[in-house]
């Protein structure tokens, strides 16, 4: 598909992807095996092939992507919006995932994905832009931050065995 799909770095993600969508997503899985090997099993990955075809065929949650001659890396996209009666009716883009290849960091891909993303929901009317980053992942936690992204609220917990 190299000679097809035109290079850049906000692509919206094509099925011909997928192998490489799954190579970052083994990444992502690997760092968040290493931080809380209670909780993540080794091997695996947040989605596989056949939820990644039904994710790219999906308007609602768009993947983008940045191509060279590979998948540099990944955004994963949902728009959200608020439907409890007690709170502002407001739109939100949320980042599912979100993966540069460990070699590209440090290279503005990642910043360039969500600049783009950025542009992205506020032409489609989002009030904000939100993730969630797992507690020792302080690479990404830096990069969020460096990014203008604040804290909007803590996800606790206590281990019960």
């Amino acid at each position: 598909w190299g000679a097809q799909r035109v290079k850049g770095l906000s692509i919206k993600a094509v099925i011909e992807d997928i192998d490489g969508i799954i190579k970052l997503l083994e990444q992502v899985h690997d760092i968040h095996v290493d931080i809380r090997p209670d909780i993540f099993k080794r091997g695996y990955t947040k989605y596989g092939k056949d939820e990644l075809i039904e994710i790219i065929h999906d308007e609602n949650k768009p993947i983008y992507v940045a191509v060279d001659e590979k998948i540099l890396g990944y955004i994963f996209c949902v728009f959200k919006t608020n439907n409890n009666e007690s709170l502002h009716p407001i739109k939100t883009l949320y980042i599912d995932d979100f993966c540069v290849l460990d070699e590209y960091r440090h290279k503005h891909i990642g910043t360039s994905l969500y600049e783009y993303i950025k542009e992205l929901a506020k032409t489609m009317g989002c009030y904000n832009i939100t993730l969630n980053v797992w507690e020792g992942n302080d690479d990404a936690l830096n990069f969020y931050k460096k990014l203008g992204l604040t804290t909007q609220k803590r996800f606790l917990e206590e281990i019960l065995i």
